[in-house]
């Protein structure tokens, strides 16, 4: 790489961060939208495989633009990557292939379905071991994926808000409209399993890891070395609603989810600050909080999102906003707030307790 452009992304890192996420997620979502045929076999492969390119593209970028910053490493023996990266890659296996199961048509082979997700289960093996493995500060970045901070209190709230908030608002909507208070549920088992797959699917593939380890692992820090929480929370706000445009594309064609991700997601967005801030920076609780909220979809039939939920969802937020006083600067040795590797272990307030 051309050293006058090194010299730029070591000076301007959360722009070259931005810049670079964008940039992959258009250069691979794009084309699926546009340009690759969805009505071939290899068109449908293709796209598939950009997509996940696409989705993982604020991890990727946050761990190139880490190497260049500080590409200082530790050695370390390719047994010992082999050891970590291997049950990784096992896990993520299974777990792509039970969702792909999911929506696969029933002509789809178990065979087929192994074959497509070998190389997606790299993804999060690699991401994951890089964290053990990996140059000094693309450790640092990640270290909290895997020796995650802060209370278990606040991982309880990563994953139960949005269960409790989405069952709380149907119930407050069918009691204002005179309905049964609690829908037939006729899945049981399967519906339970469908949750529990598309949960740790959005963890390691579309939503969790990949996504959070880029947000918060390493722009939110860097932001919030300079900034307050809530202006930090704007200018990320503002610029994963330009990366999330070709993915939304994709998936909804009206103008309504744009009323989600312009009124509603500043307040989601607030609570994903809050709980990475209250977790003193770990990555794994906006993770969770990330895959609980995707893994609502299979209950939207029977608990869907409501105007009372949505009430809530805000009212929340605004507590997160005003119990913590996001609109003051943390202080500089904060463990949210980016520093050098050495001071960020020295101000380090323990493992999940």
């Amino acid at each position: 790489m051309n050293l006058r452009i090194k010299e730029w992304i070591k000076r301007h890192p959360i722009e070259a961060f931005f810049i670079m996420a964008i940039a992959i997620c258009y250069a691979t979502l794009f084309p699926v939208v546009y340009f690759v045929p969805r009505d071939t076999m290899s068109g449908q492969i293709l796209g598939y495989y950009l997509a996940k390119i696409g989705v993982y593209s604020p991890v990727l970028a946050g761990i190139f633009i880490s190497r260049i910053i500080k590409p200082e490493r530790q050695r370390v023996s390719f047994t010992r990557r082999l050891k970590i990266s291997l049950p990784i890659w096992f896990i993520a296996l299974i777990i792509n292939i039970a969702d792909l199961k999911l929506t696969a048509p029933p002509s789809a082979t178990l065979i087929g379905l192994i074959i497509l997700s070998l190389p997606v289960a790299l993804l999060p093996a690699w991401v994951i071991a890089s964290a053990f493995s990996g140059p000094d500060s693309v450790r640092n970045m990640l270290s909290t994926l895997v020796r995650p901070k802060g209370k278990f209190f606040y991982y309880l709230i990563a994953l139960l808000t949005f269960p409790i908030i989405n069952i709380f608002g149907a119930l407050i909507t069918n009691i204002i409209k005179g309905r049964a208070l609690f829908p037939e549920v006729s899945q049981g088992i399967g519906l339970v399993f469908t949750i529990f797959i598309t949960f740790f699917s959005v963890l390691l593939f579309s939503g969790g890891l990949n996504e959070e380890a880029g947000w918060r692992g390493f722009a939110q820090p860097r932001l919030q070395e300079k900034f307050s929480p809530i202006v930090a929370v704007l200018i990320l706000w503002f610029l994963m609603v330009i990366w999330h445009i070709p993915n939304d594309i994709m998936q909804y064609h009206d103008g309504g989810y744009l009323l989600i991700r312009i009124g509603l997601y500043p307040f989601i967005t607030i609570l994903f600050s809050w709980i990475y801030n209250r977790t003193n920076g770990s990555i794994l609780a906006p993770a969770i909080f990330h895959a609980s909220m995707n893994s609502m979809n299979p209950l939207m039939g029977i608990f869907p999102m409501t105007t009372p939920g949505n009430i809530l969802l805000v009212g929340f937020a605004i507590f997160a906003f005003l119990s913590d006083r996001m609109w003051r600067k943390l202080p500089k040795n904060h463990p949210a707030v980016y520093q050098d590797h050495a001071k960020y272990h020295q101000h380090n307030c323990g493992n999940v307790s």
